[in-house]
């Protein structure tokens, strides 16, 4: 059972480390890993790595909870995870389809990127959102940063032109912020939602 009673406070930031963020830690590397590949146009490893990303976050929270945690870092782990996926869901994917299905031209460039900021926008807000609502009910309040970077993942597996990543980051961020309920994944459907990261992982690992 975690420890919740008062702890003093560290004194600066490496202070708060703690191995219970280690699937955290791992879902950064996956999506730092995913912009290196991305940057090498080695887009089936970027691909795999955001699914990594993805399996990591979604086991982070119940890997923590093994651990005793003072007050101090079970609410550091929480936003520990969301910054985290401001980049591995928010940002990365979006560096992803950059270096793979971004326009040449001026105009188009700026209608991407554009496109590209709403997306992350929205990943961040939503995930700031998620921060002060924080629960365990059987819902959440909009699409979830991590399914918008699976649909992305799934996406470079046939290299998609610009105008539909446009519009796919377009729609994710309606999703992400829009007021509809999504089921929290349970049981059958945590296992098709991990089963769909790992399928991710295998299909872009044989098309290397």
């Amino acid at each position: 059972m975690n420890d919740l009673a008062p702890h003093p406070e560290p004194t600066g930031p490496a202070g708060s480390i703690h191995l219970s963020n280690l699937l955290t830690y791992a879902a950064l590397l996956s999506g730092c890993a995913a912009a290196a590949f991305a940057m090498m146009h080695q887009r089936s490893a970027a691909g795999a790595f955001i699914a990594v990303a993805v399996i990591a976050d979604t086991f982070d929270g119940r890997f923590a909870r093994l651990f005793n945690r003072n007050r101090f870092q079970s609410a550091y782990g929480v936003q520990l995870d969301s910054l985290a996926d401001a980049v591995t869901s928010g940002f990365v994917p979006v560096i992803v389809l950059a270096s793979d299905s971004a326009p040449t031209t001026r105009g188009a460039t700026l209608v991407w990127w554009g496109c590209a900021f709403l997306y992350s926008l929205a990943a961040i807000t939503r995930l700031g959102y998620y921060n002060l609502k924080h629960d365990d009910g059987p819902w959440f309040v909009g699409v979830p940063a991590p399914l918008c970077a699976l649909l992305i993942s799934t996406s470079l597996l046939w290299s998609p032109r610009p105008r539909t990543t446009a519009v796919m980051l377009v729609g994710c961020a309606v999703a992400m912020v829009a007021p509809i309920r999504v089921p929290r994944p349970r049981s059958a459907g945590l296992a098709a939602w991990v089963g769909w990261a790992i399928l991710l992982v295998v299909l872009h690992v044989r098309a290397l």
